[in-house]
């Protein structure tokens, strides 16, 4: 778990994304920065430090045997080439950000030579934006359009969760496995994949746990050491760390806030809050117990509900009745109102009497 009370000095010139030339030395040295002023027979130079970082060097003038300038398009296509291979799962909103950047790329440099590769990235994007926004989806690499998906898609969309979950959980991002499993519960209980991926999310579970008790055991400890570290300092660097700590503070009530007037189970937590980190022990611990005694037999079988109703429904010649009885089948498996709608749309319409 991170604190949040943190207190560094930056580098004076931490400067992100800033372009830069190449300064080529008599003695063979390369500098990538900028000129920032003359100074008699000096170049005072902005230079690139670290990839985020920059800072100032006097150089003389004597000693530049070139100046490369920066070919700003290439520069900024290195950005545009990250945006494909794209992940699983972007929605529609995503993939227009990311178009939107491939098209401001194109219409700042319109003689580009990376041109041709910016628009093969666009239609990429935008081939794969039109099968998701037509209720396709991109799974591990893979575009699957509507089409495919109608067949098994309450398997595949629980999968995709349950994915969610495994990918999160691996990256130590617990509060968006807890989040995903909340929803692969409350709408997929009769799919497979929340069977298999209950033992996982009770090792999630099992582990938060641990670090919630553990920061919950230093917390008394950490409050009083933050105050006697205040006290110790003298009153403007006192003062300045307290509107720090208030910021972070106000930060994260605001954010806890806005979780709670979403309905999130799973709410973040801070090292000086104590409330929320009691309230996710609570939490956790009630749900270990509850699902380390679950019987799964009883949960309904609406995974193999909705695979059968769509053969029976998409199968020739099929008779109103036939698509009827699977329909009511279906509705009587807790199958979403999604689902429901999926199964209807695939049925043939018949003639009205």
């Amino acid at each position: 778990m991170k604190a949040h009370f943190l207190f560094r000095l930056l580098p004076l010139f931490a400067i992100a994304g800033a372009s830069a030339d190449t300064f080529e030395l008599k003695d063979g040295t390369k500098l990538e920065g900028t000129i920032l002023r003359e100074d008699g027979a000096d170049y005072i130079l902005e230079v690139q430090v670290t990839k985020s970082i920059r800072d100032e060097r006097r150089v003389p003038k004597a000693d530049v045997v070139k100046q490369i300038a920066e070919k700003k398009d290439e520069t900024a296509f290195e950005e545009i080439a990250k945006l494909v291979p794209t992940p699983d799962l972007l929605n529609d909103a995503e993939y227009a950000s990311r178009s939107r950047k491939v098209k401001a790329f194109l219409k700042k440099f319109p003689k580009s030579p990376k041109n041709t590769d910016a628009r093969k990235i666009l239609d990429t994007l935008e081939n794969e934006r039109a099968a998701v926004s037509t209720g396709g989806v991109k799974f591990n690499g893979k575009i699957i359009s509507a089409e495919e998906r109608a067949p098994n898609a309450y398997a595949l969309d629980a999968k995709i969760l349950a994915t969610e979950i495994e990918t999160a959980a691996a990256a130590g991002d617990v509060l968006t496995a807890l989040r995903a499993w909340t929803k692969l519960e409350k709408e997929y209980q009769g799919s497979s994949a929340y069977v298999s991926t209950i033992p996982k999310i009770l090792t999630v579970m099992k582990s938060y746990l641990g670090s919630v008790t553990s920061t919950l055991a230093g917390y008394d400890a950490r409050v009083k050491e933050r105050a006697a570290n205040l006290a110790g300092m003298a009153v403007g660097d006192r003062t300045r760390s307290e509107q720090a700590i208030a910021e972070v503070e106000n930060a994260y009530t605001a954010r806890l806030a806005r979780e709670k007037a979403d309905g999130e189970k799973w709410v973040s937590v801070d090292a000086y809050q104590k409330q929320p980190l009691e309230e996710t022990k609570r939490k956790l611990e009630s749900e270990i117990r509850r699902l380390g005694s679950i019987n799964t037999d009883n949960f309904p079988k609406t995974e193999e509900a909705y695979e059968t109703a769509y053969a029976e429904i998409t199968k020739p010649e099929v008779t109103k009745q036939e698509v009827d009885t699977a329909l009511s089948k279906a509705r009587s498996a807790s199958m979403p109102q999604a689902y429901l709608d999926l199964l209807a749309k695939a049925a043939p319409e018949f003639p009205t009497p």
